[in-house]
């Protein structure tokens, strides 16, 4: 606040004899004055304030600086009726300076019930306070000393004072003061826990917690447990936090009232018959949330003493009794093992995912000299069991009952992330069980069950799910064994694809839980089917049977309802995936997958757009790999894939939104037919030069037939920048290939530049170039090698300088489009810029004026362009000269017009600016420095940061360091504070 000692004392007075007013008001007639409780509250968060300031460091020593213990003030303020000033002027300094002995202070608060509620309330807003002023405000470490030495000597006397009431009471206390003393127990933790690394050292807390343990247990019969929930909130805050203010004792008590054994004294004594009551209490009630409180709790405990329980299980270094050990283990099962639903019910076996993690990780980490001679056997048969829990605590059973209760659908996302994290602890666990005592079971497990009931299919999802998650990181054509145990049972793969017809079948009801497990099981089989893809490489058949499989699930899909969307896109995704990877072994299917394609883009099909996207890729994978018969045959059938397009458009030409998705369908059979790098297939790359001759020739004109329906499209779309978008991604599809690499889709320079100036010329500049300068920029990379001066004017002058040059001026968006073309030209090929008519014409000053534009993506790209040309790399030794004239006769110009437009601009653009005069210093430091100090003082009168900016930017020589000397300079011409060193 920094308030003088003059300040501070009166406003003192003025607020301990109002305090004290109101606060006796309320002791004698609580019911009454309880409204004025928030204005209580308000005067004691003062009080705490001015504490504060009295106790400020930089105050010089008085008798208020040595106010040592505002809690023994309050009481002793209340004692002597402090209601005046003149009382106050009297007796200020007993008030200040007396301590409160234990036995006047536990009189106090025994005197009434509202005495003690207001001390223990001064007491948690006090320690509030300063723990969030802990957080906000420099400079009050130093109190913590002081507040250790007085103030938390008070409060732990009223404080435990109050807990050993409540342990000897014989009757239940749920008054507002019983609720009090945990709101100030639970503060004064926050504030031990924030304090604790002073040099004062911790607070003790041991018998408060000694105390809350009592509480806790505390019962009045079977069905009477007053404490324990708020109790288990506060320990679920302390383990979670800070588990060490518990000493290690009382941790193995609460070990064993929790578990009935502890792992800390070796003990098995059954002492948890409270816990077993107390969750049995909960449980019949449906306090789930109280439930919930006490999982939290619990985990967050065991995890304080994860390492030390892995220590204890599998090191040589530990001769704990394994019978206790044994026994231990047994009760943390059984408690994932929770009989209720997760999420919805119970949330032990949430929270357990989360230290078993932690042990399964502790023992990977064990280095394997340490692990005892049955430690792996151990660990095994641990995390067996545990993998049997969760497959079952992760069934879609679960999911239904949570569906059924759950409107809001909160659960269903926490339910989904608990399998999430199951499959977290899958993996991990996988590194311990090894494929034997866990793939290759999940495998066997999946292929002996005979699904007869939905129950069944939950069963197997859940399996399916897990395999999934383990086998994605397998490249399982390396992997000869997992083929084999895949490949032995039939009925594994007939219960995965089982799995993904039960949805499908399931998809069309109107019931909406049914629908949501529908989806997920198409989804977790259709994943494992697309996971395993390898595998098919090697079994022809069952590739065959799950391709009938998933074409038949495909033919049901009508997209009714958003359910039966998501199935489409699912199986669509999974066919993709094995057309992609076992290309090869579909080459007999191709003459059928073409007629499905052909049905599919047909006017009258229900088939969703992506799926007619991705099932036309699907083909082209097949098409690609088909070489065997030669290039003529792969011809005929990308002949018959686009003449099912092109009817398929020619059924509605009017119709914009049919028209576009078969579009797509052509680009996306052009990226399909792009060979892989990987692809070795011999057959092929004998005849890699035939394909090559054939695609050159296109005997089939299928180049032609293709820009002749772009053509068409675009002579009735041609505002549509979507078309234009797609129209020349089909025509570069080509220019990313190698020369020497086959294409269909192969134009020459010659026809994509007039495909490109056809477009240009007739679509909305605003939203269709964008599209075609992109193609260009393509174009130029591509042939950059055979590119010429003239060949950059024709594109600068018919792309940006004739047609549309007012537009591209006067919109922002196009600037900056026209400015990155050019410098994609200095990255790629910067002699035909540098050299080109409109060099000096047109960029130059033009771009020069662009310099103080207002658009920060419209300033990137012009300072880029001066960085660019002031230093680039790729320049030959004729650019440099080209460019060293241009820059040495235009330096005064450059320099006055970014400096300028670096004063005008915001602060968050400074560093574009500055990015060109770090080039202009690191490559024409001597020129450089005239320009810099003859444009300055045309800038703003401010001499003394001008010639600071000079020194320091010739100092940094360019670096980035450069830009804090600009920001300087910037924030002094604008009288605006300088950054502190700690900014």
């Amino acid at each position: 606040m920094g308030l003088t000692e003059e300040q501070v004392l009166p406003l003192f007075q003025g607020n301990i004899i109002h305090l004290a007013k109101l606060c006796l008001k309320y002791i004698q007639q609580p019911a009454v004055e309880a409204r004025k409780l928030f204005i209580i509250k308000k005067l004691m968060s003062n009080l705490t304030l001015l504490y504060v300031s009295a106790r400020d460091r930089h105050m010089a020593e008085n008798e208020i600086s040595l106010w040592k213990n505002p809690l023994d003030s309050f009481v002793l303020a209340l004692n002597q009726q402090l209601v005046s000033f003149e009382m106050a002027s009297e007796g200020w300094r007993h008030i200040i300076g007396d301590s409160v002995p234990y036995s006047d202070l536990v009189g106090f608060v025994s005197s009434s019930v509202s005495a003690n509620l207001l001390v223990l309330l001064f007491s948690e807003i006090l320690v509030e306070d300063l723990t969030k002023m802990h957080a906000h405000k420099t400079g009050i470490s130093h109190l913590h000393s002081v507040f250790h030495e007085h103030v938390y000597v008070s409060a732990m006397a009223v404080m435990n004072f109050n807990l050993q009431s409540l342990v000897e009471s014989t009757s239940l206390d749920g008054s507002v003061e019983g609720q009090e003393i945990f709101r100030c127990v639970g503060a004064w933790i926050s504030y031990t826990s924030m304090a604790a690394n002073g040099p004062q050292g911790r607070m003790d807390l041991s018998e408060t917690f000694d105390l809350l343990v009592k509480l806790m247990c505390w019962q009045q019969a079977d069905t009477e447990f007053p404490y324990a929930s708020v109790i288990i909130k506060i320990f679920g805050d302390v383990f979670a936090n800070d588990p060490t203010m518990v000493n290690f004792d009382l941790r193995c008590h609460i070990e064993e009232i929790f578990l009935g054994a502890s792992k800390g004294r070796m003990t098995t004594n059954n002492g948890h018959a409270w816990m077993l009551r107390y969750m049995n209490h909960l449980v019949v009630n449906e306090f789930y949330e109280e439930l919930k409180d006490l999982a939290l709790c619990v985990v967050d405990f065991l995890q304080v003493g994860t390492l030390d329980l892995c220590n204890k299980l599998f090191t040589i270094a530990s001769d704990a009794d394994m019978n206790a050990l044994d026994q231990y283990i047994k009760v943390l099962l059984q408690m994932t093992n929770f009989s209720l639903v997760p999420v919805l019910q119970e949330f032990f076996s949430v929270r357990m995912v989360d230290f078993w993690l932690d042990l399964c990780d502790g023992y990977n980490n064990l280095v394997g000299e340490i692990i005892k001679p049955n430690g792996s056997e151990l660990a095994a048969s641990i995390f067996v069991q545990v993998v049997e829990i969760y497959l079952s605590k992760m069934g879609l059973l679960n999911k239904q009952k949570i569906l059924h209760s759950d409107d809001d659908k909160t659960m269903i996302h926490e339910f989904d992330d608990f399998r999430n994290a199951i499959l977290d602890l899958m993996e991990s666990m996988w590194s311990v069980l090894g494929n034997d005592k866990l793939t290759d079971v999940l495998v066997a497990s999946i292929g002996q069950l005979s699904p007869t009931s939905t129950a069944d299919m939950f069963q197997v999802e859940a399996m399916c799910l897990a395999l999934n998650k383990l086998m994605g990181d397998m490249t399982i054509s390396e992997c000869p064994w997992i083929c084999d145990t895949l490949g032995s049972k039939d009925t594994f793969l007939h219960n995965v694809i089982f799995l993904v017809q039960m949805g499908c079948d399931q998809k069309t009801t109107q019931d909406v839980v049914v629908q949501t497990l529908s989806t997920d099981f198409v989804k977790t089989g259709t994943q494992l089917l697309g996971t395993i893809a390898d595998f098919f490489c090697q079994d022809s058949k069952q590739l065959g049977t799950c391709i009938d499989a998933l074409f038949r699930c495909l033919e049901g899909c009508s997209n009714m309802n958003e359910c039966d969307t998501k199935v489409e896109l699912l199986l669509i995704k999974c066919i993709t995936t094995l057309c992609d990877t076992c290309r090869h072994q579909l080459k007999p299917y191709l003459p059928n997958f073409i007629e499905v394609q052909r049905l599919m883009v047909e006017g009258k099909s229900q088939v969703s757009d992506f799926t007619k996207q991705k099932f036309t890729r699907s083909l082209g994978y097949i098409i690609q790999c088909n070489a065997t018969d030669g290039p003529e045959v792969q011809g005929q059938y990308v002949l018959q894939v686009f003449e099912a397009i092109l009817q398929g458009i020619n059924q509605a030409p009017e119709n914009r939104d049919h028209v576009l998705p078969l579009l797509i369908c052509l680009s996306e059979l052009g990226t399909a037919l792009i060979t892989p790098e990987d692809f070795d297939d011999e057959t092929y790359l004998a005849q890699l030069p035939k394909f090559r001759e054939y695609w050159t020739t296109d005997p089939l004109q299928i180049r032609v037939k293709i820009k002749a329906l772009l053509d068409f499209t675009f002579s009735r779309y041609s505002r549509d920048s979507e078309l234009i978008e797609v129209d020349c991604l089909i025509f570069g599809k080509a220019l990313e290939l190698p020369d020497e690499d086959p294409h269909f889709l192969r134009y020459d320079m010659h026809e994509i530049m007039h495909f490109l100036m056809t477009r240009s010329s007739g679509c909305e500049p605003s939203t269709g170039l964008p599209y075609i300068i992109y193609l260009l920029e393509k174009v130029v990379n591509h042939y950059k090698a055979s590119l010429t001066p003239q060949d950059f004017d024709f594109m600068l002058s018919k792309f940006f300088l004739e047609r549309h040059f007012a537009i591209v001026m006067a919109d922002p968006d196009l600037t900056q489009l026209m400015v990155n073309f050019v410098n994609s030209i200095l990255d790629s090929k910067p002699a035909i810029a540098l050299n080109s008519s409109h060099f000096s014409s047109f960029l130059v000053p033009e771009f020069l004026k662009l310099l103080p534009a207002k658009e920060r993506f419209t300033i990137g790209a012009v300072t880029k362009f001066w960085t660019k040309l002031v230093n680039n790399k790729k320049f030959s030794r004729q650019d440099e000269i080209t460019t060293r004239e241009c820059i040495m006769s235009l330096g005064p110009q450059l320099t006055f017009t970014t400096i300028s437009a670096l004063f005008h601009t915001q602060r968050s653009d400074l560093n574009y600016y500055a990015d060109v005069l770090r080039v202009l210093v690191a490559r024409y430091g001597l020129q450089f420095r005239q320009w810099i100090t003859q444009a300055l003082p045309q800038i703003c009168d401010n001499g003394p940061a001008h010639q600071l900016l000079i020194e320091k930017l010739f100092v940094t020589r360019g670096s980035r360091a450069a830009a804090n000397a600009i920001l300087e300079w910037w924030l002094s011409c604008h009288n605006l504070p300088q950054l502190s060193p700690g900014q």
